[in-house]
């Protein structure tokens, strides 16, 4: 894993190393989550998938397929529903 370094301003602002904003898919006006830690803070940006947003987090789980496969479901059971196709 590597390391990227930001240095806090004197107003407790950061910045978001330019490799990890793309990465991630941050941009302006990106909400983040701070997310406390017993061995440090975790900082989560929302984005448009959450679920899409999570791949790689559960490694080895397989949690991402079955949430993926669920939302799928959900998507054409509603499509189904409302009488609409994508």
């Amino acid at each position: 894993m590597e390391t990227i370094q930001s240095k806090v301003t004197s107003k407790g602002q950061i910045v978001i190393p330019k490799k990890i904003r793309k990465k991630y898919g941050i941009i302006p006006q990106t909400i983040v989550h701070w997310v406390e830690k017993d061995d440090g803070i975790m900082m989560v940006p929302d984005v448009e998938d959450p679920i899409e947003s999570a791949r790689g987090m559960f490694k080895r789980s397989g949690l991402l397929d079955k949430l993926l496969e669920a939302k799928r479901v959900e998507r054409m059971l509603e499509n189904g529903k409302h009488g609409r196709s994508n």
